[in-house]
C-alpha cells in the first residue's frame, strides 16, 4: 500500500504495477496523469443527486475492434464528432455507462490530447472480482480500464486484471482478502463431513469456493462504502444462540427452504460437474468454458452478492459455518461481557500477537469481540466504512483479530 492523494501519484503507481507489453501500452506519464485527473474530478460530482459511477477504457478503435464479422463479442459505437475529455462530459454520460459491460472510450489524438470518441459494449462485465471465472482474451484486450465507483474511489484494470484501487486517499494493490489458517482451520468442514465419499481434491475445492464466496461478499460491502458485520456460527449452536435471551437477536430470522442451503447446493453441483469434466480443481473453476459450469459459477457469485446486500441492513448477517443464512439485521447482545484487551495477529498463524485496547475499534468490531468471547466457536468478519477488514476469533482464552485492507 502507498499513500497517495493526487492523480500524479496514481499514474506513477499504475505505471509501476503495469505489465507493459506490445499489446498493452500506457501513454506517457503526463497524458496518463491528465486522463486520471479528469476521472478523479468526475468521481467527486453528482448527476441528478446520484454519485457519478461509470466505466472508462483508454484505447483506440483498432485496439477494441475484433477482426472479422462477429454476431457476438465487443461492439464499438463511435460518436460522429469526438467529445471533449472533461469531468462534466463524464458526468452527463455516466448514466449510460454505469453497467460494467458498457464503457466510455477515450483515445489520445495525434496532437497528444485526449478525446472521448465513443462507447464500447461487451457481452460480459470487465470488472470481475478475484476468483470469478474470467472472460477470454478476445473479450478483454489488455488496455487500461477505470471503474469509477464513487467519490475518490477508482479501480484500474489491465483488461480484466485488477491492477490497483484508489480508496480513501490510499492506493491498494491487486491482492485480496487472505483467510488466516488459524481463523478458518476446522471451522468450515460440515459440507465435507456430510459427504464422506469426497476426496482430497474435492475437499480443497470446497474450501476455496467457500473462501471465494466470503471474499466476494466482503469486496461488495467494501465497494458500497457502508461497512458490515458477518458472523459464522456452528450449525449445532444456532438454536441456543437465537433462543430468547440468547446472544443473537435477529430482526429478520430466516430459514433456507428445500433442505440443503443454496450455497452448499451450488458448491456440490460445481464439484459434480467438474467430476464429469474430469478435472476437479480451482484452476478448472477459474478458467471454465463449459456453459453449465459457468452458469453455476454465476449463481454462486449471486449468492455472495446477496450476502453483501443483507450486510447493508443495520446489524449483523449470521450464517452457519456451512454457509446457510440464519438471519440478518442481527443484534449481538452480550452486555455482560467485560473485555479490556484484544490481540492483533501479526502473522497468518496467529502466533505473533500484539495487545491492544478492546475499545479501540468501532461498534461493529467491539460487537464481534464480545460475541467471540461469549461464544468461542463463532467467527466474525467486521468491515469498516473506510474499507478495513478484521477477522476475529477466540483462541486459548484470547480474542485475536487479523486486520487487512484487502
Amino acid at each position: 500500500m502507498v499513500t497517495a492523494y493526487y492523480p500524479a501519484d496514481i499514474a506513477h503507481a499504475l505505471r509501476a504495477r503495469w505489465v507493459q507489453t506490445e499489446g498493452s501500452p500506457l501513454p506517457e506519464y503526463a497524458v496518463l496523469t491528465q486522463f486520471l485527473s479528469i476521472i478523479y474530478q468526475a468521481s467527486l460530482l453528482q448527476e441528478e443527486a446520484r454519485p457519478v459511477e461509470c466505466h472508462v477504457v483508454l484505447a483506440t478503435a483498432a485496439q477494441l475492434t475484433a477482426d472479422g464479422p462477429l454476431a457476438t463479442g465487443p461492439h464499438v459505437v463511435a460518436f460522429g464528432t469526438p467529445r471533449p475529455w472533461n469531468e462534466q462530459e463524464i458526468r452527463r454520460l455516466s448514466p449510460a455507462v454505469a453497467r460494467p459491460a458498457t464503457l466510455l472510450a477515450v483515445r489520445q489524438t495525434e496532437a497528444g490530447e485526449l478525446a472521448l470518441w465513443g462507447l464500447l459494449l461487451t457481452d460480459t462485465p470487465w470488472d470481475r472480482l478475484p476468483g470469478s471465472p474470467g472472460p477470454t482474451a478476445e473479450e478483454v484486450p489488455p488496455v487500461l480500464v477505470v471503474h469509477v465507483q464513487g467519490p475518490g474511489l477508482l479501480t484500474c484494470y489491465c483488461g480484466a486484471t485488477r491492477v490497483l484501487t484508489l480508496r480513501a486517499g490510499r492506493i491498494d494493490g491487486h491482492g485480496f482478502l487472505q483467510f488466516p489458517t488459524a481463523w478458518s482451520r476446522g471451522r468450515f468442514g460440515e459440507m465435507v463431513a456430510a459427504n464422506p465419499q469426497l476426496g482430497p481434491a474435492e475437499f480443497d475445492l470446497i474450501a476455496l469456493l467457500g473462501h471465494h464466496v466470503q471474499r466476494r461478499a466482503v469486496a461488495r460491502v467494501r465497494a458500497g462504502g457502508h461497512g458490515g458485520l458477518l458472523v459464522f456460527v456452528p450449525p449445532g449452536a444456532v438454536a441456543e444462540l437465537l433462543a430468547p435471551g440468547g446472544l443473537l437477536r435477529p430482526k429478520y430470522p430466516t430459514q433456507e427452504l428445500g433442505g440443503e442451503g443454496r450455497c452448499s447446493q451450488l458448491i456440490h453441483a460445481i464439484i459434480a460437474r467438474q467430476q464429469v469434466l474430469g478435472d476437479v480443481s480451482w484452476t478448472c473453476y477459474q478458467q471454465a468454458r463449459d456453459p453449465e459450469l459457468r452458469a453455476l459459477a454465476v449463481a454462486l457469485d449471486h449468492f455472495a452478492d446477496l450476502m453483501a446486500d443483507l450486510m447493508a441492513v443495520d446489524g449483523a448477517l449470521v450464517l452457519t459455518q456451512n454457509l446457510e443464512i440464519v438471519g440478518f439485521g442481527v443484534e449481538i447482545r452480550a452486555p455482560h461481557i467485560a473485555l479490556d484487551q484484544v490481540y492483533r495477529a501479526l502473522d497468518l498463524e496467529g502466533e505473533q500477537l500484539q495487545a491492544e485496547p478492546a475499545d479501540q475499534g468501532g461498534t461493529r468490531h467491539r460487537a464481534a469481540y464480545r460475541l467471540c468471547e461469549a461464544a468461542p466457536a463463532c467467527l466474525a468478519v467486521a468491515v469498516s466504512q473506510d474499507g478495513g477488514v478484521q477477522l476475529v476469533h477466540h483462541n486459548a482464552g484470547r480474542i485475536i483479530f487479523w486486520s487487512q485492507l484487502a
